[in-house]
């Protein structure tokens, strides 16, 4: 009788287990040619759980914000795994809620050095990268070829200038030399890329406490954008237009250099041909953003998605975890590395087929990744606060110097 209640108990405990869901919240699914990320995922995760169910929720990205695992926070209703951009994520790589996947995820010596550096806090890694991509400044090569104009890998801020000069000249208004928005916080990282150019440290060696935006010249940027909008070397309304303005405009071809990713391209393409905007996509290459003058090497803005674990203490914590290895595991990299062009983050990984990757890639080789502080818990809240002072740049409202010290105060307020 003993030993058949203890083979009870072990039937329960693992039918307790497999019984239940597991919720993810997320920024969206990718398509490859033969499945999704997410149904790999499931296949790969019921060969250890076979009953488990997973419930994937979608998040409101209108605003940028976290607005909908906060409500579901408030709710009490945290989901097992929130996967998200590191923009939003980082607010959540805390220990009072994640979980340390230090010894839950098994792979954890595949990964290319350095690449969980930051992730890592106070000796507990309470956060995992799934996928990623530095961005480039992409430039429109039909463009250059209507104003006469070479762009070389090595620009300067002069340059960019110049070009800008004959894009307006040539199409006098109906296109631009570069985008800009500031109608909420969305898709920030597309215009950060310029504090680079300008050689503005956002933080002094990884000390996220304080900025030093101001002290490091971050007027001279905010001079640089007045200088676009009044030259008309950027859309006359930017100061209303949001990120799904920008991305539009660039995909139509109205914008002659400008940050892009390049998984995000052939999407967008996409779009714009299904609805009628171009008949077909222009020709288009990477280089990095434009350096100003005393500006060696412009570091590049890198973003991608993060997955953090809900620490529950329950059983549902081991099954959240290796979910997670899933997600960023050898088989779905290699889906990601060879199908959508995002390089990979394990070793081992085929490396992309596609020429314009291999060009971000370089800018990240030569460059480096310019620091804005995103795996710190205060850059979600901090990023909400630029968009309005952004405003009132664009409409000269203040001067740069007003708006780069009021930003810096705003900044170094969040706690």
């Amino acid at each position: 009788m003993k030993r058949l209640f203890v083979v009870m108990i072990a039937f329960l405990m693992v039918f307790g287990l497999s019984a239940q869901t597991i919720t993810v919240l997320h920024s969206g699914d990718t398509k490859f040619i033969s499945t999704t990320h997410f149904t790999k995922v499931e296949e790969l995760l019921r060969k250890d759980y076979p009953n488990v169910k997973v419930l994937w929720n979608k998040i409101d990205m209108s605003d940028g914000s976290t607005l909908t695992m906060d409500a579901m926070l408030a709710a009490g209703e945290a989901p097992n795994i929130y996967l998200d951009t590191a923009v939003r994520i980082s607010k959540y790589m805390v220990p009072e809620y994640a979980l340390p996947l230090n010894n839950l995820i098994r792979d954890l010596n595949k990964f290319i050095p350095g690449c969980l550096d930051s992730y890592y806090i106070n000796g507990k890694l309470l956060g995992v990268p799934v996928t990623g991509s530095g961005q480039g400044m992409a430039i429109n090569l039909d463009m250059m070829k209507e104003i006469g104009f070479t762009v070389k890998d090595d620009w300067t801020v002069s340059d960019f200038l110049k070009m800008a000069e004959l894009v307006k000249q040539k199409y006098g208004g109906k296109k631009w030399a570069t985008g800009m928005f500031a109608q909420n916080q969305s898709g920030d990282y597309l215009i950060n890329n310029w504090f680079a150019s300008f050689g503005v440290k956002w933080y002094e060696n990884g000390n996220y406490n304080k900025t030093t935006i101001a002290k490091n010249g971050g007027a001279k940027v905010y001079e640089f954008y007045q200088l676009l909008n009044n030259k008309g070397y950027i859309p006359p309304n930017s100061a209303t237009l949001n990120d799904d303005d920008y991305v539009i405009q660039w995909a139509k071809g109205d914008l002659a250099a400008t940050a892009f990713f390049e998984s995000w391209v052939k999407s967008y393409f996409e779009t714009v041909v299904k609805q009628g905007l171009i008949d077909k996509p222009f020709e288009y290459k990477f280089v990095p953003f434009p350096r100003a003058d005393g500006v060696s090497k412009v570091g590049t803005y890198y973003s991608g998605s993060v997955a953090v674990v809900h620490k529950t203490g329950t059983k549902t914590d081991e099954v959240a975890a290796r979910l997670v290895e899933y997600l960023n595991n050898y088989d779905t990299e290699k889906l990601f590395s060879l199908e959508i062009g995002i390089v990979a983050d394990k070793a081992g990984v085929p490396y992309p087929l596609n020429p314009r990757v291999a060009e971000v890639a370089k800018i990240i080789a030569d460059n480096g990744i310019h620091d804005f502080g995103l795996t710190d818990r205060r850059f979600t809240e901090r990023r909400s606060l630029q968009f309005p002072i952004l405003q009132q740049v664009l409409n000269n409202k203040l001067t740069p110097e007003e708006a780069i010290k009021k930003f810096e105060t705003a900044l170094n307020s969040v706690k």
